[in-house]
């Protein structure tokens, strides 16, 4: 009786596989292509490093600012102790843009990205320690929530409110799901098909061209043949030269197989399916043949909108959430407008409608402060009405 519930214990457990726990402790996935797929190792696709590249940068090099809350709306707080952990170096090695770009590119390979918040006696934020989510693991205990963090056989527990979690998609609202687990099947096709082009070329016999003869030659003729023609046109010098051929010979090329064509649809393929999980247009990482809008402008403004943003919501909601929790009059919000500025033709024509419309709504300062101007007296006050039908002395 004791051994079969020994061998139950085992079989559910997954010991008795320990390739499979093994591969589940580091994060290991299978594709139906036969390829094994971690977080990092699915940067090994263009694809996604390309779209984990696009959106890490894209976060990291956005402004991060904290805002104080005011009877007229809000205004920057570079005064707040959290300012310049967030806008330049949340500890002591890392600038705020090193930060953020683990802290994104943790998210789409895992799902999770964990930061220890560092506080001092007065319970003032002085730091922010990122982890390894593969380190870390979210418990409950007593009905509260913590973190355990174990790496090289140290074992530690932080409190829920102790670490600023930023997470993908998820189901539960607790932990994020991997895109890369989600998204395995197509990354390992696209993984496998790379393999298969670099093993296609590496061991590929197929000449580019043959010579047919009505004539039978020897080998010795055959070979001094193709050392003439080598000699007299082959190379770039020789390009352009026309041989002469005697006793019926032919020179004919070999095409492009149907096999090679289909080959290459299923390579773009890959990467459109890779950049669907993303929810990145493959234009914007180097698929110019995949241009989803009128223009390069649009495809930009429709990856802020439906690409960034949503990220940029999720972030900020965190961090207001977990850094700001006991502080309501101040907030943190990314500034998206650095990369949605436009030409310096289309930010003027804006500017003048702001500035002199029938209804002005913008300042002389708003605009400089835009065009990172200093501020100068007396240009903060919103310009008067207009009456469109009065007419100019």
């Amino acid at each position: 009786m004791i051994r079969k519930l020994i061998n139950r214990f085992i079989q559910k457990s997954g010991v008795a596989t320990p390739d499979k726990w093994l591969k589940d402790s580091q994060g290991v996935e299978s594709s139906w292509a036969g390829i094994e797929i971690t977080g990092e190792g699915a940067l090994a696709s263009s694809t996604v490093a390309a779209c984990c590249r696009l959106l890490s940068e894209s976060v990291a090099s956005l402004p991060l600012h904290v805002y104080r809350r005011t009877d007229n709306g809000k205004v920057r707080a570079a005064d707040h102790p959290l300012y310049s952990l967030l806008h330049d170096k949340p500890n002591a090695y890392m600038t705020s843009y090193a930060w953020r770009a683990s802290m994104m590119a943790s998210v789409l390979l895992t799902g999770n990205s964990y930061t220890v918040i560092e506080r001092d006696l007065q319970g003032r934020i002085i730091a922010l320690w990122p982890l390894n989510s593969r380190d870390v693991t979210l418990k409950a205990e007593g009905g509260e929530l913590f973190y355990e963090v174990y790496t090289r056989g140290d074992r530690r527990r932080y409190d829920f409110p102790d670490v600023l979690h930023i997470k993908g998609p998820s189901l539960d609202g607790l932990t994020g799901l991997s895109i890369i687990k989600l998204a395995r099947q197509g990354i390992g096709l696209d993984l496998a098909m790379s393999q298969h082009g670099s093993s296609y070329f590496k061991n590929n016999a197929t000449p580019t061209a043959y010579v047919t003869t009505p004539l039978a030659m020897s080998d010795k003729a055959k070979f001094q043949f193709l050392d003439y023609l080598m000699q007299r046109f082959g190379g770039a010098k020789n390009a352009g030269k026309i041989p002469i051929l005697e006793n019926g010979m032919e020179i004919k090329t070999v095409s492009f197989s149907p096999e090679d064509s289909q080959f290459l649809q299923s390579r773009q393929f890959s990467v459109q399916d890779v950049c669907r999980w993303f929810k990145v247009s493959p234009h914007l990482v180097g698929d110019p043949s995949r241009l989803a809008y009128a223009s390069s402008e649009a495809e930009f403004n429709a990856y802020l909108v439906h690409s960034l943003s949503p990220w940029l919501v999720n972030i900020q909601s965190e961090m207001n959430c977990t850094l700001l929790a006991d502080d309501p009059q101040h907030i943190v919000e990314f500034d998206p407008n650095g990369m949605a500025r436009g030409s310096q033709v289309e930010r003027y024509a804006a500017y003048e409608k702001g500035l002199g419309g029938p209804n002005p709504w913008l300042t002389v300062a708003d605009v400089r402060a835009a065009e990172n101007l200093p501020f100068l007296p007396g240009t903060d006050q919103i310009p008067q009405k207009r009456d469109p039908n009065a007419i100019a002395a």
